[in-house]
């Protein structure tokens, strides 16, 4: 298990978390309709609140406030009908088997930039130089509630506004811009493409009912706020959304995309993988809004005469721009790209992580069982090895392909694990639950074992050069030149007779290759760490 830091308290449960891609802040959702931003490194504010008198406080309030982590808390969630308590309690009472209403909430937050994932190309591919528009460093910060509104906060204003308690979201100057209904229901998911993509460092937003929309933020950005009637989305996609595509029949549950950003991979609750061509979105006469109507669930698969008509209106990749695996009988709840983006890994609700191959997107390739409960989150290490947030509440380091479970980083005290992320520079890692903390773990030593790794490729190279710069000695030798050769004749024996025993016994030890080994001792038991102190 790795070391646990000391967990951040929000004022509210909170349902996602956004760590800055440079600074050592995170961004966290909350249910009541907030977003907060705290700092990952405490220090205490001796001499800056209060003046001179600050001096004379106790120590107890000294702790308190050296703890207290809050940079700001900002309303980005509007409130539902405006309802008067007195109103609202009076219908509770007429009629108590009525539904409550639904409260605001914060679904997702992400910063411009951020990404979750290790790999040095995406993470080169979204460092851009400082445009005030399209700038990938963390100046901005983006939310999206269940009322289906989409807003941009400036991150430096949002990160020191630790007063504003205005619950009009209208009035808050950290808020640059606002789509009050960039969907007609609740969005769920947020993601930001690659600067790479063929479309920009589009936005991709994800809602209850499986609708995916674009996002260019610089025509969102041309607009202070939009209008708040509801009914003016319905029959064309608001300001600034440059594609919509309306496959799925259900929540969007993920988002990712390959390392060039040419596709965009959502996964949903209805057990279907859409992939999307983010090269059809720059395409002249291709359609900006494509709605697939729902299929009746009680139709009879032994007749013929409706897929046949279905096949016949089933788009294609060409066309439309996307295209579907096969329904998995599973909800699908995350995922993420492994291999160099060959195989797309999902986690689903029977505990099951699913492998995709490219291009090869109808069925998985893999499968690979063993998790008790549903795979909410996964974050990716490296291109072997991912961390899985379960709803049993622990986080599980899994290689891939030789499929291995390597060990638990930490745990929730049996909450589910709703959301995992990378802070700045790979420090450490953050997950909420169904508590109000975000729980953060060292994760120096995931980054040490790659460093392992790069030093023993190193360490290779220069065996390599010096066997080399021996043979060169040998060629060269004049008159002892057959000795020499000689001798290298007996120590290159001696090194094939060494380096066949060597490769019988990984082979037996480890069939996976060197990596694999290197991985299962990351997650020292107990007894090991005890001994290893000895």
């Amino acid at each position: 298990m790795a070391t646990p830091l000391k967990p951040i308290e929000c004022s509210a449960q909170p349902l996602c978390i956004s760590f800055h891609p440079q600074k050592d802040i995170v961004a966290a959702g909350l249910v009541d309709g907030t977003v907060e931003v705290h700092d990952l490194l405490v220090k205490k504010q001796s001499g800056i609140h209060g003046g001179g008198d600050h001096h004379m406080d106790s120590d107890d309030n000294e702790d308190e406030e050296a703890d207290d982590t809050i940079l700001s808390t900002i309303y980005v969630a509007k409130q539902t009908t405006a309802i008067s308590a007195v109103s609202r309690s009076s219908a509770t009472a007429a009629s108590p088997s009525k539904k409550a209403t639904q409260g605001p909430s914060c679904r997702d937050v992400l910063f411009s930039g951020a990404t979750n994932s290790s790999s040095a190309e995406s993470s080169a591919a979204m460092k851009q130089p400082a445009d005030p528009t399209t700038s990938g460093g963390g100046e901005f910060l983006y939310s999206v509630c269940n009322g289906g509104s989409l807003r941009c906060l400036d991150s430096e204003l949002a990160c020191s506004l630790l007063d504003d308690n205005s619950e009009d979201v209208t009035s808050s100057p950290a808020i640059l811009w606002s789509i009050e209904n960039a969907h007609n229901v609740g969005i769920n998911k947020l993601y930001q493409l690659p600067y790479n993509s063929p479309c920009g460092p589009v936005l991709a937003t994800g809602d209850d009912v499986g609708t995916v929309r674009l996002w260019d933020t610089r025509m969102c950005a041309s607009q202070k706020a939009s209008n708040g009637n509801p009914f003016d989305n319905l029959m064309k996609p608001p300001q600034g959304c440059v594609q919509q595509w309306k496959i799925n029949h259900d929540y969007i549950t993920d988002f990712t995309s390959n390392h060039d950003g040419t596709s965009l991979l959502a996964t949903c609750a209805d057990g279907k993988l859409s992939v999307f061509d983010m090269r059809y979105v720059k395409q002249k006469g291709g359609s900006k809004s494509i709605v697939l109507p729902d299929v009746d669930p009680n139709w009879d698969p032994t007749q013929n005469n409706q897929p046949q008509q279905q096949q016949k209106k089933k788009p294609t990749w060409e066309t439309h721009g996307y295209t579907q695996s096969e329904n998995q009988e599973d909800e699908l709840l995350s995922c993420a790209f492994i291999k160099k983006s060959s195989k797309l890994v999902c986690g689903t609700q029977e505990g099951i992580l699913s492998l995709f191959s490219k291009d090869i997107w109808c069925d998985v390739s893999d499968r690979y069982p063993g998790h008790p409960q549903s795979i909410d989150a996964i974050l990716k290490i490296d291109e072997d090895t991912v961390l899985t947030g379960s709803s049993d509440g622990l986080v599980r380091a899994v290689q891939l392909l030789p499929n291995s479970l390597l060990g638990v980083l930490g745990g929730h005290d049996g909450f589910p694990v709703e959301a995992l992320g990378w802070s700045a520079g790979r420090k450490m890692v953050g997950s909420v639950s169904h508590d109000e903390y975000i729980r953060l773990w060292d994760a120096s030593f995931l980054n040490e074992d790659d460093n392992d790794d790069d030093d023993e490729d190193e360490d290779d190279t220069d065996n390599d050069d010096a066997i080399k710069m021996a043979v060169g000695v040998a060629k060269g030798g004049g008159e002892d030149s057959e000795d020499d050769w000689e001798d290298m004749d007996e120590d290159e024996d001696m090194d094939e007779d060494g380096s066949e025993d060597d490769d019988s016994d990984s082979d037996d030890s480890d069939e996976g290759g060197k990596k694999p080994k290197k991985r299962e001792n990351i997650f020292k038991t107990s007894n090991e760490e005890f001994f290893s102190d000895l």
